[in-house]
């Protein structure tokens, strides 16, 4: 179809002076302002016809420069009018349509008076190049590069040492736009060594702005093999920051007028000002093939096209002159139009993306250009539709930007064809240790050491799946040491070119996590000690083949039980103390021993390390059993039973005093029972009670005896050193006595005791000892009193006497007291009538406290018996001891002869006694439900008796019975027998009934038959609520209870 366009009036006074051609030069509209100075131009010729030659010229050039860098031209020119020459600003500016492209030629008379502005404007000066006033050494070098181009190696390297004394910049490029030479200053404004140039494209080391321009000059160079002068560059490096300088480029070219090489060089030239414009508009934009329009300073319209009426959906007949725009452009867009006429410095044209979201999300680029007149300043709005797949490709770069910026994982892309890095992120650059710049002049090989390189090339697109790790590849850091990593790659598209953008994971500490955790399993396997993992509870989850040969169970009976069920019941509650309850998160070890199948026991020490959760909470327990050897018997029997005639057998001791306390218990329980029965007892009823009662005390204090002193023998000797007053233990050691005294009507008394003496030793066994000394004392003297002392015997020692007259001691107690500590335990029996095993306990702990026995003399007489006690701690070198600090201080390994453990002090009362004037309110059993685990029935009638009024008492003899009466009833406090049929004892199940639900804070109470002196607090460390010592009786029951229930 052809374009017949006529000049239309506006209803402005003043005129534009401007034509719209098409991209061949023919005039498709012109205003009659420019014909009224150009009387010859007219539609449907060429626009060139109608100027002078030398104008034409000029003309054809600056229209094939706006032709081929698509951006609007801006030059000053002289134009032959009606009215003679006059100056003018002429503007180009390409209007792209949907299929076609015209140029808007705007000629703005030029102001008397210029004023300067920060326009960065380049222009066409090949006419002007030879008046140039070029720098003698880079004419110098334009010579030598003319006759020796193409470079041999030798002179190339020539003639970079004489471009680098140039002061400007200076460059050579080839016809596809790769740099050959650049000197030094030019290589440092943009970040690199002449070297890493070499090679490169412009668009690789310039901003894109400046990339661009450069293009587009290139290829009018190309085209026209004319030079061309930009004036007033401003831009930045890597390197640095340039403004003010004018480039010049101009092409070298070969006999047939080709061109091979573009030379460029710069020059610090005053920026030239801008003129001023003052235009009419005239012209009618309806028929114009663009969606184009005018505002005016009120921003209404004044003229559009009918192609903006068809691209906004209006329908075509619609008049939009004299209307706001803001009722057809959303916001945004009339704040992009005010951006541009409040900034005077903008004179030139400016585009933005927009997307009009009222029109289906329409994405388009805006053209706004600045057209000035005498009244008002008009805005020229020129919208060009985006293509669908340029507006996914923005979105998809976008897309890729905020990806790899944002990124918490190292990531790089590089480029497919030459492996050179295009993009990375700061995660990258912390791994590998580089700089941004420096990262970005490198390709992939550079991450790989010379041997690697071959691993580089058998990774090719077909062995490596895209979107999948694969690895690991060992890659090199900036300062040479190794990483391994793991690569994920996905093909993309970046910056028009193909690249694979790559996902780094580091794992060089998971591959030498793996190399630990084999040597880990190497030594599980082949070590000779025994290994045993557990849970957090003590459930053993694992064990070595070592555990099963050596401790003689089979792997699947060991796995899932409770570790603690393989070791002594007296070791039980230390390991729950000190390793599954301490909360402590260091290695410790505990001289344990363990039950083999057989039920005897093997010496061992086990060596206890805590494992923590990603919390920081313990997880799980791993230990190290070293099993004491046990060595076979050298002796032929008759030796042996001559070495052990006069031992007593200590383990033996304590298993039989074990199995024997229950039903002695029983037996003194009902006793009582049958006594308190009897409501009105006759006198001979009354005497059997008290002789029963009487017996029963003995019996029960020579088993506690009997029951310590085997301990003492056959265990690792526990002390717990602490300072104490002496004066501070005398109440406690008057009610340890006092019914002993009673019985036999001995009045305890003092005689010389030092108020302020102290001593450094273990309290329990130092109390324990001066109770059977006086308990010895009272049964023995035949005098009405007995007087205890104290006091400092020398430097190193004090002594503690007994004496039974207010004069000294009687010549039987002082004998007799120190036959009992010398002779033989049966001569003692005999004489004296005290039980083997309260003489030997005696001894026992003069023996581990160091105690010498002394009789005081004064005149030649004995006025006391006396037990020299050491003022500070000593152990002695031939025990098995363990040293357990009563204040919580460490003491040092290396300082004791013996290891070392920390435990609390023991606190002797069992029961923690309420201030006088508190009124504890009557505990009300018959409200309470009971469990009682006992698997002695014996015991459990005689509980059932004594605690009768209870509202309900269920029994279980083991753990597993007792679990279906814990999961079916509800229980307010529960009873437990440490020693328990089947698996589980007392210990492990307390452990599994507190994370039951609903039994977290269901008072437990611990009892067993065989007593120790710390025992209530041993069970109350291992979670119990409270402890009673069988038998069960009553008042015992009731005191616990009002305790727990107050």
């Amino acid at each position: 179809m052809q374009d017949d366009f006529s000049t239309l009036e506006t209803p402005a006074a003043d005129k534009i002076k401007t034509m719209i051609v098409d991209k061949s030069g023919r005039v498709i509209a012109l205003s009659s302002s420019l014909k009224g100075i150009i009387t010859s131009i007219k539609a449907h010729t060429s626009f060139l016809e109608h100027f002078k030659t030398e104008e034409s010229a000029l003309l054809s050039k600056l229209f094939n420069e706006a032709k081929l860098s698509g951006n609007t031209v801006v030059e000053k020119l002289d134009i032959t009018t009606r009215d003679g020459v006059q100056s003018f600003e002429l503007t180009i500016t390409p209007m792209k349509s949907e299929n076609n492209i015209y140029y808007n030629i705007l000629f703005n008379s030029a102001l008397p008076q210029s004023q300067s502005s920060e326009l960065k404007k380049f222009r066409v000066a090949s006419a002007e190049i030879e008046k140039l006033s070029v720098d003698s050494k880079i004419s110098s070098v334009i010579e030598r590069i003319k006759l020796s181009f193409p470079f041999s190696f030798i002179e190339k390297a020539k003639i970079q040492k004489d471009i680098n004394e140039i002061d400007d910049f200076f460059w050579l490029k080839d016809v596809e736009g790769k740099l050959v030479l650049a000197n030094e200053k030019y290589a440092t404004v943009l970040g690199y060594k002449t070297n890493q140039l070499e090679n490169k494209s412009e668009a690789e080391v310039l901003p894109k702005y400046l990339s661009d321009i450069y293009e587009t000059l290139d290829s009018y160079v190309k085209a026209t093999t004319n030079a061309i002068l930009i004036e007033n560059i401003s831009g930045a490096g890597i390197g640095g920051v340039f403004s003010g300088v004018s480039i010049v480029e101009f092409p070298l070219s070969d006999l047939d007028n080709n061109v091979v090489a573009i030379i460029g060089f710069s020059r610090v030239e005053p920026v030239e000002k801008t003129i001023v414009r003052e235009v009419t508009p005239n012209i009618n934009y309806k028929t114009i093939p663009l969606p184009i329009c005018v505002l005016n300073e009120e921003n209404k319209f004044v003229s559009h096209s009918v192609e903006l009426l068809k691209l906004l959906s209006l329908g075509e007949q619609i008049n939009l002159e004299g209307q706001e725009a803001s009722k057809l452009f959303e916001k945004d867009f009339i704040a992009q139009v005010d951006k541009m006429r409040s900034d005077k410095s903008i004179t030139g044209e400016t585009t933005f993306p927009f997307v009009f979201k009222d029109r289906g999300n329409l994405s388009c680029d805006v053209k706004l250009l600045r057209i000035n007149n005498k009244l008002e300043e008009l805005i020229q709005v020129v919208i060009v539709p985006r293509e669908e797949k340029d507006s996914q490709l923005e979105v998809k770069a976008n897309m890729y930007d905020a990806l790899i910026e944002h990124s918490p994982e190292a990531m790089f892309v590089y480029d497919i064809e030459n492996l050179r890095f295009l993009e990375v992120n700061n995660q990258a650059l912390k791994l590998y240790g580089y700089k941004r710049a420096d990262f970005l002049n490198m390709d992939l090989t550079d991450l790989y050491a010379p041997e690697d390189i071959q691993t580089l090339i058998e990774t090719s697109d077909s062995k490596v799946p895209s979107g999948s790790f694969s690895g690991p590849w060992r890659h090199k850091k900036s300062d040479g040491t190794s990483v391994f990593v793991e690569l994920r790659r996905t093909s993309i598209e970046i910056k028009d070119r193909k690249a694979h953008l790559n996902l780094v994971r580091n794992v060089s500490e998971n591959i030498e996590a793996k190399k630990k955790q084999q040597l880990l399993e190497s030594l599980y396997e082949n070590t000779s000690e025994v290994l045993i993992s557990t849970d957090k509870d003590g459930f053993i989850k694992e064990v070595n083949e070592v555990a099963v040969r050596k401790l003689g169970y089979p792997k699947r009976e060991l796995e899932t039980r409770p570790l603690i069920s393989l070791l002594s019941d007296d070791d039980r509650a230390n390991i729950n103390r000190n390793v599954f309850h301490s909360g402590l998160f260091k290695t410790m070890s505990s001289e344990v021993e363990f039950k083999k199948p057989s039920g005897s026991f093997h010496k061992a020490t086990l060596v206890a390390t805590p494992i923590k959760n990603y919390a920081g909470e313990i997880d799980s327990f791993s230990f190290i059993v070293k099993l004491v050897e046990e060595q076979a018997p050298g002796k032929d029997l008759q030796h042996m039973q001559e070495d052990t005639a006069d031992k007593i057998d200590a383990s033996f001791l304590s298993n039989m005093f074990h199995e024997i306390l229950t039903p002695i218990n029983v037996i003194l329980g009902f006793t009582q029972e049958l006594g308190e029965s009897i409501e009105v007892p006759n006198d001979e009823q009354k005497e059997a009670i008290e002789i029963i009662k009487e017996n029963q005390k003995l019996l029960l204090q020579i088993m506690d005896n009997a029951v310590e002193y085997s301990t003492l023998e056959q265990k690792v000797i526990k002390f717990r050193p602490e300072e104490i007053k002496f004066v501070d233990l005398l109440n406690e050691l008057k009610e340890q006595t006092k019914k002993a005294a009673e019985s036999k009507k001995i009045e305890l008394s003092y005689g010389k005791i030092s108020s302020s003496l102290a001593v450094e030793t273990d309290k329990q066994k130092f109390v324990y000892l001066l109770s059977l000394f006086l308990k010895f004392a009272i049964q023995i003297t035949k005098e009405k009193s007995v007087y205890l002392s104290a006091s400092v015997y020398d430097e190193k020692y004090c002594a503690v006497g007994i004496k039974d007259n207010a004069s000294g001691i009687s010549q039987f107690l002082a004998k007799a007291l120190s036959d009992i500590l010398s002779d033989d335990e049966n001569v003692s029996r005999r004489n004296y009538g005290f039980s083997r095993f309260s003489v030997k306990l005696a001894k026992k702990l003069i023996e581990l406290l160091s105690v010498r026995k002394e009789a005081i003399t004064k005149g030649g007489e004995t006025v006391e018996f006396a037990l020299l006690f050491p003022l500070k701690f000593v152990i002695g070198e031939s025990l098995n001891a363990e040293v357990e600090a009563a204040d919580q201080k460490e003491v040092p390994v290396s300082k004791l002869q013996k290891k070392i453990e920390i435990v609390p002090t023991i606190k002797p009362e069992p029961v923690a006694a309420k201030p006088p004037q508190e009124q504890s309110k009557p505990l009300e059993v018959s409200n309470l439900n009971c469990l009682y685990l006992e698997d002695q029935l014996d015991s459990q009638m005689l509980f059932r008796v004594q605690m009768k009024d209870l509202k309900s008492i269920e029994f279980a003899v083991s753990f597993e019975s007792a679990l279906p009466l814990l999961k079916t009833k509800k229980f307010d406090f529960i009873v437990m027998d440490i020693n328990l049929q089947g698996e589980y004892n007392g210990l492990d199940a307390l452990r599994i009934i507190q994370k039951m639900p609903g039994y977290k804070d269901i008072p437990i109470i611990a009892s067993t038959a065989y007593v120790q002196p710390d025992a209530r607090d041993s069970f109350i460390a291992a979670g119990f609520t409270d402890f009673i010592s069988k038998p069960l009786l009553r008042d015992k029951l009731m005191e616990v209870l009002k305790h727990i229930f107050a």
